[in-house]
């Protein structure tokens, strides 16, 4: 830029820095032609702020701190604190040279939630850079598991273990702020909405879109092929909701309150009802149900039925007969039942254990 700067000087005449109307300095003169003449490439585009509008990521909280106030553009009737976009734009900027120039390995992104997991792992994935898949180890960079060169936060109030460990060991941070967010040990600050999924998302899109760019991977003329729906986490309460209400709809009548507690009256007026029933009040004593529907059978002795010997192998016990039961237990019990206390050998045998008379029984 220096031979462009002595070429814009010579265009510019002397005269022009000694007019009274003009108050300008000559340095400043010089910045204006210059910008006329080539055009910054890293100022945003009309896409570019339509983007970040429609993600939300201007929308703060209600809270706000101290840090965050210069960054503020105003509040709402509501409570909420709008972030300047243009200041945004400016820091993301910034953090996208600084992260260009630091080796891929050199660069560890850290988050804590749900929302920004995917942003973070997308960012990641474009820049070269390493991530916590699951959580923060304690210890990662004081016990030198973990050697980066530079630290990007996702929110710096939920990484503020990663944070506090790199204070210890010389590292910057780089941290996406919001406007309740603390500024302790944080070099550079990108003001945005970090607690959305989609503000996450285009934030980490457009600053991995800038680094590639700088490093010459892509054109700046030519959009990037990568959408931001790719950095977006999946919620997947809706798609739960929607698939439980597309099956839930064929039953939507009887959901209804109503359904259910209406008692209505029962009539036999009703179209389509039947009610057939054999007359029997007149004959009770003809079974006819009992002839229609169970099966004929007499009742006799079960006794006289022929039994076959394939039917007597099933008791187990030869020739047991169905007319007196008493007549299937086996001897050998027969004669255990004579050996009990009231039999015989047992009178005989209790007079072997009898005290024999002693002198005090007269």
């Amino acid at each position: 830029y220096g031979l462009e700067l002595e070429q814009i000087k010579g265009t510019v005449s002397a005269d022009t820095f000694k007019e009274p109307t003009q108050r300008e300095d000559s340095k400043k003169v010089i910045k204006k032609l210059f910008e006329e003449r080539y055009q910054t490439v890293l100022k945003p585009t009309e896409n570019d702020i339509l983007l970040m509008l429609a993600a939300k990521c201007h929308l703060g909280t209600k809270n706000i701190s101290n840090s965050m106030k210069s960054y503020v553009f105003s509040r709402r009737s509501d409570g909420l604190h709008i972030i300047h976009l243009g200041k945004t734009w400016e820091k993301l900027m910034l953090a996208s040279r600084v992260l260009a120039i630091i080796e891929q390995e050199g660069i560890y992104i850290t988050f804590s939630t749900s929302k920004s997991r995917r942003p973070a792992i997308k960012l990641a994935k474009y820049i070269g850079g390493k991530t916590n898949q699951d959580r923060f180890v304690p210890g990662t960079f004081t016990n030198s598991l973990e050697e980066p060169t530079i630290l990007v936060c996702m929110d710096p109030m939920t990484d503020f273990q990663a944070i506090q460990e790199s204070s210890k060991c010389n590292m910057p941070v780089v941290a996406f702020t919001n406007t309740h967010s603390l500024h302790k040990y944080v070099d550079l600050v990108i003001p945005c909405n970090n607690m959305g999924s989609q503000s996450l998302g285009v934030m980490c899109w457009l600053l991995s879109r800038a680094i590639l760019r700088i490093r010459g991977i892509l054109n700046y003329d030519l959009s990037w092929d990568v959408l931001p729906d790719m950095f977006f986490h999946p919620d997947f309460q809706e798609g739960d909701e929607q698939e439980g209400h597309i099956q839930e709809h064929p039953y939507e009548p009887l959901r209804k309150p109503g359904a259910w507690n209406t008692l209505v009256p029962f009539t036999t007026n009703q179209v389509g009802f039947r009610y057939e029933m054999q007359d029997t009040s007149n004959c009770w004593s003809q079974d006819v149900l009992n002839q229609q529907i169970l099966p004929s059978f007499e009742l006799g002795n079960w006794a006289n039925d022929i039994i076959t010997l394939e039917q007597k192998r099933q008791f187990e016990l030869p020739g047991a007969s169905l007319n007196n039961w008493t007549d299937d237990i086996p001897e050998e019990q027969e004669e255990q039942r004579e050996e009990g206390w009231g039999s015989e050998s047992f009178s005989n045998t209790s007079t072997l254990f009898t005290p024999s008379k002693t002198p005090w029984d007269n």
